[in-house]
């Protein structure tokens, strides 16, 4: 029997490593639940996943109509804005859209932008407790150093950060 796996209980994030090990010993591919999403298959490999990315003919996230799948009928019609980006295209228009990004994400421009990620993570460090004690480290940290990282790298107008970044927060969290 395939277990199901609820990635959003409190046993998951209280030890995903432990659940995450009984899943994968399941096998390379086996059928789950998300929420609001349903049934899904979800490979717990490296090799079954480079596999399944690297077949879109046998595996795809669009459906016949275009519309990426597992998208519900009733869901708010920015889950299908948001869900309509480049990870979730098929060959070959995945690739075309990467080639527009990919400079930007090359290890040469990460390692380069090292000192200036630094500096991003030390202004949140100090800003963390600004607000006073306890503070909140996933909502004031862990959530907004990736996102202020990826704004940089893109070069987002220093304007238009803190607006992407509340946007993008907000969407993590719907």
């Amino acid at each position: 029997m395939t277990p199901r796996l609820d990635f959003t209980s409190e046993a998951f994030f209280r030890d995903p490593p432990k659940a995450i090990a009984t899943l994968r010993m399941s096998g390379p591919v086996v059928a789950t639940r998300f929420p609001l999403v349903g049934d899904v298959w979800v490979t717990t490999t490296h090799d079954a996943t480079a596999e399944v990315l690297k077949d879109s003919t046998t595996f795809t996230l669009r459906k016949e109509d275009g519309d990426v799948a597992g998208l519900r009928w009733w869901m708010p019609r920015y889950v299908k804005t948001i869900a309509n980006n480049m990870l979730t295209m098929d060959e070959p228009d995945h690739t075309r859209l990467r080639s527009i990004v990919d400079e930007a994400f090359r290890r040469r421009a990460i390692v380069a932008m090292e000192p200036r990620i630094r500096a991003i993570a030390d202004d949140l460090a100090d800003e963390l407790f600004a607000s006073g004690s306890p503070a909140d480290l996933v909502e004031r940290y862990a959530r907004i150093l990736p996102l202020a990282v990826i704004s940089e790298l893109l070069g987002l107008p220093q304007a238009d950060r803190p607006r992407f970044i509340a946007w993008a927060n907000t969407m993590s969290c719907s």
